[in-house]
């Protein structure tokens, strides 16, 4: 037991405690009838028979479901033209049968896909056929000419119909540069998914190397957009534009590598992330017992993969100059009504105060990805237009993936103090303040300890009850605790997020850093506002919540472990806060005891 009289500077620290906990709530059930009774079947028999989570069953069927749908519709609405392209991001451990979900939703897509690579061959044999009796033809005619008479020869030339090269078969990409899906979508097919089981074969691919990860985070997000390819080269040959592509995707990834890929700044400030729609369902492992299903003989995924190849199959609608140009699906008055009130609703919940403060650049496109839902599910049901029965399920999954944004970046709600505590640990960290005094701190420290002493006293009052601060018998004097600066420096093994900056508004439960230091001046660039979809962000400044799902309430009395009074003389009590009055000394026969409310020890005669 440590000897309480001995001097400040003898006393062996301990431990300090944890200002916030590593719990995380349960993730919502998915709302399965949402998706109606196609894909909602598909993704109970899914999750039936591969013994995965709904939610990871119904991430893998609508974004199948959003590629197939994505070339033939897109929504418009008071003038603005949406596509119906939706990016997935699932994050589970590396042997949740992450392709065991995926390799079902997308049989229709590979088999559509096998289907013309086959038919691709025969084409290439055509067109190099036909090419060379081209070439043949132009160059008779040239020797006729003999130099006379050119311009009638370049008439007959120009008359002659040139073999078009065929379009590239393939539909399908797993861990392809930013250059090559533009050449994809250049020379092949107008209509693909970016889709790959396993998301650290992308984000650790060449796309995502440093020195091409700006202008890949760039080049995806103008695809989720719907904005034309351009690609500007030396060569006349390479340089080249396409309008109308379309580009869906779902990547699946263990936390490991997500926690690297969110807490990316580069994707942070791009708003890259905001376009995914990201689900971490909780894993099965060890109550997957065997179920003898055979999926081919589910009447439901018949259904399924027959519509989806219907979809695939089905003709394209191209303009004059051969580009993807979907046919147009409006909402219905009643629908609209619906969503400008879903669209208010989230928006008034973007403020400071509001429910989505903390996931900003997420809640920003949420009326926008309702919308695109909405398509997706009236393309698959083969309406001509949103209803509202459409739109009402298209919210219904629009709230359900506010709320797994809300459960990763702020879990529980929890004291405001123990956040800003946490805030001013890291902050001490991050500037190497080992030792210090009460004033100095109040003129040079972080913005919110700068608001008065008082607010001041109580956060070094917490630091110093959890142990993670030391003050000297005048309470002016702190020093960290050498543990604290371990503990701070150890990499945390929870299966939340560590260290991840995901969450988007200051001052808020998320701001824990478990990994590394991060200075509270940190700045974001969020996404614009609901109102505008599709268009360029607008920056704001803020810095940039660390710790997705890293959060959870902890109250300060239960941080403490001293139920009884206890001698106030020569402790380590955390000093009284700062008055320009001081009360006088405690006596020698004084108790303190603790205030849970005001978390303070005070003095009882």
């Amino acid at each position: 037991m440590t000897d309480l009289n001995l001097p400040m500077e003898v006393i062996p620290p301990e431990p300090p405690q944890p200002l916030i906990s590593d719990e995380v709530e349960s993730q919502a059930l998915y709302p399965v009838e949402a998706l109606g009774s196609l894909l909602g079947a598909a993704v109970s028999a899914i999750s039936s028979a591969v013994r995965v989570p709904e939610s990871l069953a119904a991430q893998s069927v609508l974004s199948a479901a959003a590629m197939a749908a994505q070339p033939h519709a897109n929504l418009t609405l008071d003038g603005r033209i949406l596509p119906l392209s939706l990016f997935f991001l699932t994050v589970a451990e590396s042997g949740d049968r992450k392709s065991g979900a995926d390799r079902p939703a997308l049989r229709a897509h590979h088999e559509h896909q096998r289907a013309l690579v086959s038919a691709y061959r025969e084409q290439q044999r055509t067109y190099r056929i036909e090419k060379a009796a081209y070439d043949k033809a132009c160059e008779a005619l040239l020797k006729q000419s003999k130099g006379d008479n050119m311009e009638g020869i370049a008439e007959q030339v120009a008359a002659l119909p040139e073999p078009q090269m065929p379009r590239q078969p393939f539909i399908l990409a797993e861990e392809p540069t930013l250059e090559g899906l533009q050449k994809a979508f250049l020379r092949g097919q107008s209509s693909m998914g970016l889709f790959s089981d396993e998301g650290g074969q992308f984000f650790g691919g060449n796309a995502m190397k440093p020195e091409n990860l700006l202008k890949s985070v760039s080049g995806l997000s103008k695809f989720w957009d719907g904005s034309p390819i351009n690609r500007t080269r030396a060569s006349d040959e390479e340089s080249a534009s396409c309008y109308g592509s379309r580009l869906s995707a779902h990547l699946m990834m263990q936390p490991v590598v997500a926690k690297e890929v969110l807490a990316n700044p580069i994707m942070q400030g791009q708003g890259f992330l905001a376009r995914f729609l990201v689900s971490w369902p909780e894993s099965l492992a060890g109550s997957r017992l065997y179920r003898s299903i055979d999926l081919n003989a589910d009447p439901s995924m018949g259904q399924y993969w027959q519509r989806m190849t219907e979809l695939l199959k089905k003709p394209l609608n191209l303009n004059d100059q051969g580009e993807l140009d979907p046919r147009s699906i409006t909402l219905t008055p009643e629908a609209k009504a619906l969503w400008i009130a879903e669209h208010d609703r989230i928006e008034g919940q973007l403020g400071r105060l509001g429910d989505y403060a903390d996931i900003k650049a997420v809640g920003s496109k949420a009326a926008e990805q309702i919308l695109r839902i909405a398509g997706v599910l009236a393309v698959v049901d083969d309406q001509a237009s949103v209803d509202s029965n459409i739109l009402q399920r298209a919210i219904e999954l629009g709230r359900w993936y506010l709320g797994e944004a809300l459960r990763l970046c702020y879990p529980v709600r929890q004291d405001p103090e123990l956040v800003k505590a946490q805030k001013l640990i890291d902050w001490l960290h991050a500037k190497g303040w080992t030792e210090f005094d009460a004033r100095t701190l109040q003129r040079e420290g972080p913005s919110f300890v700068r608001k008065s002493a008082h607010t001041r006293n109580r956060l070094l009052n917490k630091l110093v009850i959890a142990r993670h601060l030391s003050a000297d018998d005048s309470g002016k004097i702190y020093r960290l605790n050498p543990l604290s600066l371990a503990t701070f420096a150890t990499p945390a093994t929870s299966p939340v997020f560590q260290g991840v900056e995901l969450c988007d508004a200051s001052a808020t439960p998320c701001d824990k850093a478990a990994t590394r230091p991060v200075s509270p001046d940190f700045v974001a660039t969020l996404s614009q506002p609901v109102a505008m979809p599709s268009q360029a962000e607008s920056p704001v400044s803020t810095r940039l919540v660390a710790g997705v799902a890293n959060v959870a309430s902890t109250e300060a009395s239960n941080l403490i472990k001293h139920p009884q009074p206890k001698p106030c003389v020569n402790t380590q009590s955390p000093p009284e806060p700062i008055k320009e009055n001081p009360k006088p000394a405690v006596k020698e026969d004084q108790l303190c005891l603790f205030n849970p409310e005001r978390g303070l020890w005070e003095g009882e005669i």
